[in-house]
């Protein structure tokens, strides 16, 4: 006999190595026996998995350890990454160089379109960059690209997230067909995949996997272009209703941000997800 958990809900299935080391892998069902067979220990080492790992399990199936009683996300070819590394950090270094915890330390929040008026207020920005390549492709060749239309403009994009793109699709085409005066947002799109560098920096765009769009460019606002550059004034001209098509499906947007991007939408679904912040 066995257990079966509903469709699309992954459950862990953990195991002990060399008594130190706990590792969980994503299936699908468990073993009733094994369910019943946990120990106490087992039980409270897992209620000791932090909330960011269990949502990496499940929105991208990746695997978690405990270490010594540290934990750690585990990727496709073995490597381990830290939870937490232990490194007090400023946002900058959080931003080239993360741990897990710092890519859920800024809580993404939907709702009304609003400034943002907080300095380094920027939910989505922080991306740890091993565990992305290790999911989406660590060159151009290894991203998986498929061809899905968007308003009817045929775009590239990540196999893995081409089915949240094509339900963005659906509902912008309803969003259309009752608003029409939005439609040239979402005309002259800027793009999807492009292997590149975030301008200014030495970090990979999150367009290099296929997981990203920008709209139309000539309507939207990004902080590099403000004149003169400094103070940061937060500006945008996005509907909110065009936001809330992207954010429903998975994707956040960069008109969130301190630094902003409002052209900018990418598929991160963990950070939409209330229950995977610490």
């Amino acid at each position: 006999m066995r257990v079966i958990h509903p469709p699309n809900q992954v459950r862990p299935h953990c195991s002990w190595r060399r008594r130190r080391v706990r590792l969980c892998r994503p299936l699908r069902w468990l073993p009733l026996g094994v369910v019943l067979g946990w120990s106490t220990a087992a039980l409270a080492a897992n209620e000791a998995i932090p909330a960011p790992l269990r949502c990496l399990q499940r929105y991208y199936g990746l695997a978690f350890e405990l270490v010594d009683g540290r934990p750690f996300v585990v990727l496709p070819d073995g490597t381990r990454l830290p939870y937490d590394d232990g490194r007090v950090k400023s946002f900058e270094e959080r931003l080239n160089a993360p741990d897990v915890e710092d890519m859920f330390s800024i809580p993404y929040r939907r709702g009304p379109v609003r400034p943002v008026t907080t300095p380094d207020e920027d939910p989505g920005r922080i991306r740890l960059e091993p565990m992305f390549a290790a999911i989406y492709g660590k060159t151009p060749a290894e991203v998986d690209l498929v061809p899905v239309r968007l308003v009817g403009q045929l775009l590239r994009v990540h196999r893995k997230a081409a089915p949240a793109f094509r339900r963005v699709d659906e509902r912008l085409k309803r969003l259309l067909a009752e608003r029409p005066a939005l439609r040239p947002f979402l005309t002259g799109l800027g793009g999807t995949f492009s292997w590149r560098k975030i301008a200014g920096t030495g970090r990979q765009s999150a367009h290099s996997y296929g997981v990203s769009l920008d709209i139309n460019v000539r309507r939207a606002h990004y902080w590099r272009w403000q004149r003169p550059p400094k103070p940061l004034r937060w500006q945008n001209q996005v509907p909110q209703e065009i936001v809330d098509v992207f954010e429903a499906e998975g994707f956040i947007w960069g008109g969130r941000w301190y630094h902003y991007d409002t052209m900018h939408f990418e598929y991160r679904p963990e950070l939409l997800d209330p229950t995977c912040y610490p």
